[in-house]
């Protein structure tokens, strides 16, 4: 046998060998995969029913502190299979699998660190059943006599699931961990519309209202025991909202931020790198709200002088809010308008910027508390239960038509129901596929869903508008920029308050100084930024992330770069840590690079 003919077997059989490891070390990784999510689904019963997982419904997840030490402990040994691989042998998609599950795993064990801080107040003004108790059964399915029984059994665990809140607040007073009144004072009043005399008036008895799907024969006996146990609910939350009022306000924290707490900056750094998905300080993030703050300023000063408005951005849209030209009247027309927006508007462009749309449903509806303007509810991937869009229409004369547009890009498509349907139509894990993005009160000490990710590309659905010519006028435009200019100052407020000391006031006065909202609406959102440090500085950096990684391929790729497969490159990986990203684009753009030479 000649040296050439022995050097090509030889070749031929360290590349077989090498295939072989790649897909044994793979099978290795799925089988990690596979397991994790089992007992994640296993952990967090409501959301595996919110995904179509079906098989928990009849349970609810434990809030008992004695969980915490056993599911570190589970969590350590999902790392240490996951350490057990070799990264090197695995293919370029498994890799991401490997370095998405790995950043998981340990961000779920950095926030161990932080489990007697804000872990210990699992409700506020802005999270909780008392919110909108329809949450409690939206996500299940009421089609058969063991749905109902599945139904029963959950509301049968709530009353403990509450006490278990109970217990939880109470320890945050023990470790002088509490929240600031602000983040609980409405909550008393929010159960206060829970506790109907008439259980039957109740939200959690509305699915006994229709059981035409249930045999006959039961449906007597699971209304019967859906009246007591809707009844054992209703005084579950009245003795919650007792110790609230009783118990936990009298202790609630004065400092506006968590900096007063012990270690809290170093604990508002941990939010932070939970929600920015990046290692950067409270410092750099303060100063890019600001040069963010007044680039966008000089945005909406071109966009006014251009319209020859002489006057103040203030100027601006205080005349926006005070004329009638800019506001309807009834619920109902607003809600036409923004089925016209989404299904006539924007719908119809989507295909300029993208590609392979999945064809997954999407409903818009009132919502159905008052509360943020809208918010967007991920449906499941079968198509079975669509994708939601949550309209407040309780104040419409209030709701200036300028703003509609921004807020349908964020919340529908190109922003959060494009994002998801394309994460739920790929061939991707399912802890890559679904994320769990409740519960805000539990991070830094919670699996990530990569918020800087979810709330970067919808604030960039955003900018895209403009790409798609969607803005009709200066006035729309104006529009866009004052949701920009929001968002902006929430990174300059939100690391004052905790990272520089503000005080409420601090905070109010300089979005007053920048925005145009009224001081009602600016203080509800300062009360938000209290109640979840680090969340709202996320928008903005995932933005200018995206921004920056496309503005960096178009440079590198000059006629190669296509827009279309840059967006999706990014929806179709789902949610992912910035820092991954950003290595994502990066090979991308070395793949095709030498594809084309090669070529």
């Amino acid at each position: 046998m000649t040296m050439t003919l022995l050097s090509a077997v030889y070749m031929t059989v360290l590349w077989a060998t090498v295939i072989t490891a790649s897909v044994v070390t793979g099978e290795s990784l799925r089988l990690i995969e596979s397991d994790f999510w089992e007992w994640r689904m296993e952990q967090a019963p409501e959301f595996a029913s919110s995904v179509g997982i079906t098989r928990y419904n009849d349970k609810l997840a434990s809030y008992n502190v004695s969980v915490f030490e056993s599911r570190r402990i589970v969590v350590e040994g999902f790392l240490e299979r996951l350490m057990d691989v070799d990264f090197n042998d695995l293919d370029t998609a498994d890799k991401s699998d490997y370095q998405i599950l790995s950043d998981h795993l340990e961000t779920y064990l950095d926030g161990f660190t932080w489990r007697l801080y804000e872990t210990l107040n699992p409700i506020n003004f802005l999270e909780g059943l008392q919110t909108n108790p329809a949450h409690f059964f939206e996500t299940l399915p009421f089609k058969t006599d063991h749905d109902y029984e599945n139904y029963l059994r959950r509301l049968h665990k709530l009353p403990k699931q509450l006490a278990e809140f109970r217990y939880l607040f109470g320890e945050a007073v023990r470790q002088q961990h509490t929240l600031h009144r602000v983040s609980v004072d409405p909550v008393p009043g929010q159960i206060e519309k829970l506790l109907v005399d008439d259980v039957t008036q109740s939200a959690f008895y509305s699915p006994f209202l229709d059981m035409s799907s249930v045999t006959e024969v039961k449906r007597d006996e699971i209304r019967d025991k859906g009246k007591q146990l809707v009844n054992d609910v209703i005084e579950a939350f009245r003795t919650l909202k007792n110790y609230i009022i009783n118990e936990y306000l009298p202790h609630a924290r004065s400092s506006w931020g968590i900096g007063q707490w012990d270690h809290g900056l170093e604990n508002y750094r941990a939010c932070l790198r939970w929600h920015l998905s990046l290692d950067i300080t409270p410092e750099y993030v303060h100063g890019l709200g600001l040069s963010e703050v007044a680039r966008i300023r000089r945005k909406m000063e071109q966009t006014m002088d251009r319209m020859n408005f002489n006057g103040t951005i203030s100027d601006f849209f205080n005349e926006v809010r005070s004329d009638p030209r800019f506001h309807v009247t009834s619920g109902k027309t607003l809600l036409q308008k923004y089925n016209d927006i989404i299904y006539n508007e924007i719908y119809p462009k989507l295909p300029r910027l993208f590609k392979d749309i999945p064809n997954l449903p999407l409903r818009i509806v009132p919502m159905p508390y008052d509360g943020v303007g809208g918010e967007y509810l991920a449906g499941t991937a079968d198509g079975a239960r669509p994708g939601i869009f949550y309209l407040n229409l309780f104040h419409p004369n209030e709701i200036a038509t300028i703003d509609m547009k921004a807020l349908s890009l964020h919340e529908t498509v190109p922003g959060h129901h494009l994002q998801r349907i394309y994460a739920l139509a790929a061939d991707l894990p399912s802890f890559r596929k679904f994320q769990e993005d409740t519960n805000y009160w539990q991070a830094p000490f919670k699996f990530p869903f990569y918020t800087a990710y979810l709330e970067g590309w919808a604030l960039y659905a955003e900018y895209l508008g403009e790409e798609m010519g969607l803005y009709k006028d200066d006035y729309e435009l104006m529009g866009r920029y004052g949701s920009e200019m929001f968002r902006a100052c929430r990174m300059v407020v939100d690391t004052g308050l905790h990272y520089f000391n503000w005080d409420k006031e601090q905070a109010v006065s300089y979005m007053l100084a920048h925005t145009a909202y009224s001081r009602n609406d600016i203080e509800s959102e300062v009360h938000r930024y209290v109640t979840w440090p680090g969340q709202a500085c996320a928008y903005k950096v995932g933005e200018i992330k995206i921004r920056q990684l496309r503005e960096r391929a178009m440079q590198k790729l000059g006629p190669l770069f296509d827009l279309k497969a840059f967006h999706a490159l990014l929806l179709k990986n789902g949610p992912v840590p910035l820092s991954v990203l950003e290595r994502m684009i990066n090979e991308w753009m070395t793949d095709l690079t030498s594809d084309f030479y090669q070529g």
